[in-house]
């Protein structure tokens, strides 16, 4: 019974199917849509959902409240200065705010999800047009091991993290950690659909590349079959273009396409300039959809990583601060922390950069044919597919403000050690202002 059950749940024939993982979250409120696996086979947004994903943010909003109202923070526990009164300020103030984002763009921008599922079925249906068909069971099976990876790591990181409190003999109240709990499952869900949603592009892309490749291959047999038999020559071959025909349409072991991508190239390519502005503008509306959302998580995420940098400085500085007990559960907790928002960071970056880069292939591929192919129709369409990848580049952004690649790690990096700085020379002049007034108190 479980062997089929597990059997029937790793079938995927189709894009819906393929996202059962994705549709998951719903439960929560964080993906407002439904699909329907029956005849029409489309996508609709859940009330359900809606509803579910009010109620949530609002228990967070009460559990929040109820922390401050009580004064209490996970720094808190362990020391207080003005210094960590300002960070935790801060990161109370950017966590409500990332987190009224992330809702409110889950909630009322959920068309624009649902648009992105809807473009995937087009692009899908044009590549059976070519004889082709994805993988739909590979496609289920990233789903599912990074919604697996995520709550196995988030399950771990929240228990560990309260694990260290109890340790140091700290028992936070249940609306304080849930408070700080609830920001990083959200965040967690919200890098979840991310991933999931430009990894539908990045499959369609290098479903792309390999039609491309595949037209590229069959000219190079065509040119050596030409450079080996003296009777095929280029003035032969102007003079019988059926020759031509039959040798690109010799199907290849390397790729499963059918023929009629050889057969017929220029058809092809007209097909791949189609799917290549329906990519270009699933890319398009994924950035509109995670821009701001993306955006707060990362602003929150680089605070986290700041802060808690100047914790541990603070502590290794200052220990008498901590108490011995409370040392070694301190260090632990707060480079949990800082280690959490890092993989957070890294998986956006990540995510985005590799449909980038699958995206740049195509250019490369086409002016490789060019160079080779003189076909007068074939080549006016690379000449447009072309002027179209120059034009319609994929890249990620959040709110226009800094690109989601890998240059972001770099600038976090730089800002986050600029900052460190000031902090720690701030917190050195605070404490020469204090020795001194100090001294002043007992000469008097």
């Amino acid at each position: 019974m479980a062997l089929k059950l597990l059997e029937r749940m790793s079938q995927a024939d189709n894009v819906f199917q393929s996202l059962r993982p994705l549709t998951y979250i719903s439960l929560v409120g964080l993906a407002p849509f439904r699909l329907n696996l029956n005849a029409d086979k489309e996508v609709h947004t859940s009330t359900y959902s809606f509803i579910a994903g009010i109620v949530h943010y609002l228990f967070f909003v009460v559990c929040f409240v109820a922390s401050i109202s009580e004064g209490d923070s996970i720094i808190g526990y362990f020391f207080q200065t003005n210094i960590t009164k300002l960070g935790d300020g801060t990161l109370r103030l950017t966590g409500i705010i990332a987190m009224s984002t992330i809702f409110g763009f889950a909630m009322f921008k959920r068309r624009r999800l649902v648009s992105i599922i809807q473009n995937n079925i087009i692009v899908d249906e044009i590549f059976v047009r070519l004889g082709m068909k994805l993988d739909y069971r590979r496609i289920l099976l990233f789903t599912f091991l990074i919604s697996l990876g995520i709550v196995i790591f988030n399950v771990i990181y929240l228990c560990v993290s309260y694990g260290l409190l109890v340790s140091a003999t700290i028992s936070p109240s249940f609306v304080t950690f849930t408070a700080f709990a609830l920001p990083h499952i959200n965040i967690s869900l919200m890098v979840f659909k991310f991933l999931c949603t430009t990894h539908l592009a990045q499959s369609r892309f290098s479903m792309v590349n390999e039609i491309l490749q595949d037209i590229l291959d069959a000219h190079i047999e065509l040119n050596s079959a030409l450079e080996l038999s003296p009777m095929h020559s280029v003035v032969n071959h102007q003079r019988y273009p059926h020759r031509l025909r039959n040798l690109i349409s010799t199907p290849m072991q390397r790729y499963s396409v059918t023929s009629i991508i050889r057969q017929n190239p220029e058809y092809a390519i007209k097909q791949v300039a189609n799917i290549h502005n329906l990519l270009c503008d699933i890319c398009h509306t994924i950035e509109e959809y995670f821009t701001y959302p993306l955006l707060g998580i990362i602003a929150i995420s680089f605070l986290f990583i700041l802060f808690d940098d100047f914790y541990i400085l603070e502590a290794l500085l200052n220990p008498k601060r901590l108490d011995y007990f409370e040392a070694d559960e301190f260090f632990a907790f707060f480079l949990t922390q800082m280690m959490w928002y890092i993989v957070i960071i890294f998986l956006i970056v990540e995510a985005s950069s590799s449909t980038i880069r699958h995206s740049s292939f195509s250019a490369a591929i086409v002016h490789k044919i060019l160079n080779i192919t003189d076909e007068t129709e074939l080549r006016d369409r690379l000449f447009r597919l072309s002027l179209q990848l120059s034009h319609r580049k994929v890249r990620f952004t959040a709110a226009g403000l800094f690109r989601l690649d890998r240059t972001l790690i770099f600038t976090i990096t730089g800002a986050a050690t600029c900052y460190l700085i000031i902090l720690i020379q701030f917190r050195s002049t605070h404490h020469v202002e204090d020795s001194e007034s100090n001294n002043i108190t007992d000469y008097m």
